[in-house]
């Protein structure tokens, strides 16, 4: 079940952009033997505009998902423990 309205989508879609083309920077840095330092803060950077993202797509599953899952009968239960699982996979 996928529960993005078109706004939210476009705003997604345009972070996940954004960090597609921060990779391609990374990835020219390594291609010039760019300094060490400088690489690992970009991806620092881009994992925490990543996570940024995933934190943006569990919130839109919390209050549009979850929310229609209850209203067509769904357990709160069923629906906690699928995002839960979701959860406990990020170390």
């Amino acid at each position: 079940m996928f529960c993005l309205k078109s706004s939210k989508q476009q705003k997604i879609s345009t972070r996940l952009n954004r960090i597609e083309g921060q990779i391609r920077g990374i990835n020219k840095m390594v291609e010039e033997n760019r300094n060490c330092m400088e690489i690992l803060n970009q991806i620092s950077s881009t994992q925490a505009a990543l996570k940024g993202v995933w934190v943006e797509v569990v919130r839109n599953h919390l209050n549009t998902c979850v929310k229609n899952g209850i209203s067509s009968g769904k357990k709160f239960e069923d629906l906690a423990d699928e995002l839960i699982l979701q959860l406990e996979k990020i170390k």
